[in-house]
C-alpha cells in the first residue's frame, strides 16, 4: 500500500471527462456494469504539483476555496447563522484487499494519512456506522456476515464486538437513527433483513425480521424521522416503501408499498435531502439521477425529474451510475459514473429540490462508491479498478470539485465511509 502522497491539483476545474476503460462488475453483487471503449475526447486536468506544505496547496488557503474547510477555527456559522459545533476529529474507513483501512483526515487540508489496516480474511464490501459512531459495521461479502467493531473515541482504533451470520450476501448496510438496528439487503437473493444491535454496539443476535422483496434490492435507507425505510430495486424500476417500528426492529409495507421509477432507469442508491422532503436516486441503467418529493407524513415518494449524469455525445451504453451523495447543507449532489469514470456534480434548488448540472470531474476507473466528508468540504471516491481513492475539495460557492491527492488503498476498494468523532 502506498503512503498516500500524490499529485496535488488545487487548480479550479469546471468539468473534465475521462474516456471509458470498461466497467464490468466483478464484485459478485450482480451490478451488471457494462464495458466498452469510449471515443469521447479527454479533457485532462492540470498536472501542476505544488508543494503540499505550502500555503497555496491546501484546501484552506487555496484561492479556489472560499470558506474554511472542515472544523477550522471558531466562529464558523451554518446557513442559519448559528455557530457550528466545535470540531472533532475526522476519519475515513475504506474496504479493500479483504480488510478495512483507517485514515485520519486533516481538518484544514482534507489530506488523508494511513493509520492502520485491519485484515478481515474474506472479501469485504459495505460499511455503516451508528449515528453516535460508537461502532463500525462491515459487510463481509465473502462469508455472508457482518462484523462489528468498537470505534475508539480518540484514535478511531477498531476493537471487535462480535459478528452475525446474515444468511445473505450484503450489498448494503445501514442503521436506524437509534443505533439499535442493523438493516441489510441482498442483491442476488431478493431479501432484506434486520438484526439487533446491543447497547454496546455489538452484534450476535438472530434477525428480528427477514423479508422477501421484489427483484434486485440495492440500498436500504432510513429516513431522518426514523419512521420510514426505502429500498430501490433495479430491474422492476421501483422503490419499496416501508414503515419502521423502532421498538421492535421490524418494518411493514407502507400505505403505498412501492413508488414507481421511470422505466429503464434502474434505481440503485438513494439519499435524502437534509430537509427530509426530497430524495435523490442514482439510476444505474439510464446514466441519470432522479429527484423525488418525499411526504414524511405518509412515507410516499413521488418522482419529479430526471437529469443526465454524462455529457452530451458520450455513449451511454458504456456507463452505469453507482453511488449518490448530498452535502450536509443540502446545496450540492454528486453521482458516480462507471465507464465515463467521473463524478457528476449538481446544484440543488433550495425551493423545489430540483437539480442543475455543474458538469463532471474525472476520477479513478470504475468509481463505485464515494463519500462526502462530514462537514461537506471534501469528497473521497474509490476506484474499484485502480486500487486508489481520489480526493476533491468542494468549492463552497459553486459546488464544483477540485481534484486533490490520490491514495493507494489496495486492490478492489468497494466502500468509503467518513465520520467525525466529537471532541473528547
Amino acid at each position: 500500500m502506498g503512503n498516500g502522497r500524490a499529485t496535488w491539483m488545487w487548480t479550479t476545474m469546471a468539468a473534465c471527462c475521462l474516456g471509458c476503460s470498461g466497467c464490468g462488475d466483478s464484485s459478485g453483487d450482480g451490478d451488471g456494469s457494462t464495458g466498452g471503449t469510449a471515443t469521447t475526447e479527454i479533457t485532462a486536468p492540470s498536472t501542476t504539483q505544488p508543494d503540499p506544505t505550502s500555503s497555496t496547496s491546501s484546501g484552506a488557503d487555496s484561492t479556489s476555496t472560499t470558506v474554511d474547510p472542515d472544523g477550522t477555527g471558531t466562529g464558523d456559522t451554518d446557513d442559519t447563522g448559528e455557530p457550528e459545533p466545535p470540531e472533532g476529529t475526522f476519519w475515513v474507513f475504506v474496504t479493500a484487499n479483504q480488510g478495512v483501512s483507517t485514515w485520519s483526515m486533516d481538518p484544514v487540508t482534507g489530506a488523508l494519512t494511513l493509520e492502520r489496516e485491519l485484515p478481515i480474511g474474506a472479501d469485504v464490501g459495505p460499511l455503516a456506522s451508528d449515528p453516535q459512531h460508537r461502532a463500525l459495521y462491515v459487510g463481509v461479502t465473502g462469508a455472508q456476515r457482518a462484523d462489528a467493531f468498537a470505534i475508539d473515541p480518540v484514535t478511531a482504533d477498531l476493537t471487535p464486538l462480535g459478528q452475525v451470520g446474515l444468511g445473505l450476501n450484503p450489498v448494503y448496510l445501514s442503521t436506524d437513527r437509534t443505533g439499535r438496528h442493523l438493516l441489510t439487503s441482498t442483491f442476488g437473493g431478493d431479501e432484506l433483513a434486520i438484526f439487533p444491535i446491543e447497547r454496546d454496539g455489538s452484534l450476535g443476535g438472530p434477525e428480528t425480521q427477514r423479508l422477501d422483496t421484489p427483484e434486485e434490492p440495492h440500498s436500504i435507507i432510513v429516513h431522518a424521522s426514523n419512521q420510514w425505510v426505502v429500498v430501490p430495486h433495479r430491474t422492476p424500476d421501483l422503490i419499496g416503501q416501508y414503515a419502521l417500528d423502532e421498538a421492535t426492529g421490524t418494518v411493514s409495507a407502507g400505505a403505498v408499498p412501492q413508488a414507481s421509477a421511470p422505466a429503464g432507469t434502474g434505481p440503485r442508491h438513494l439519499v435524502f435531502h437534509p430537509d427530509g422532503g426530497h430524495a435523490y436516486v442514482s439510476d444505474e441503467f439510464s446514466d441519470s439521477v432522479s429527484v423525488y418529493a418525499f411526504d414524511a407524513s405518509s412515507g410516499q415518494l413521488t418522482h419529479l425529474a430526471t437529469e443526465s449524469t454524462i455529457p452530451a455525445g458520450f455513449d451511454g451504453s458504456n456507463n452505469t451510475c453507482a453511488d449518490v451523495h448530498i452535502t450536509p447543507d443540502g446545496r450540492f449532489v454528486y453521482v458516480s459514473n462507471r465507464g465515463h469514470d467521473s463524478l457528476a456534480m449538481f446544484a440543488v434548488d433550495p425551493v423545489t429540490g430540483l437539480l442543475t448540472s455543474l458538469g463532471q470531474v474525472s476520477t479513478e476507473p470504475r468509481p463505485r462508491e464515494f463519500e462526502v466528508s462530514p462537514r461537506g468540504r471534501y469528497v473521497f471516491a474509490a476506484g474499484q479498478d485502480s486500487g486508489m481513492v481520489a480526493s476533491y475539495a468542494i468549492d463552497q460557492e459553486t459546488g464544483v470539485l477540485t481534484p486533490g491527492p490520490v491514495y493507494d488503498v489496495g486492490p478492489t476498494p468497494l466502500w468509503v465511509l467518513a465520520i467525525e468523532l466529537p471532541p473528547v
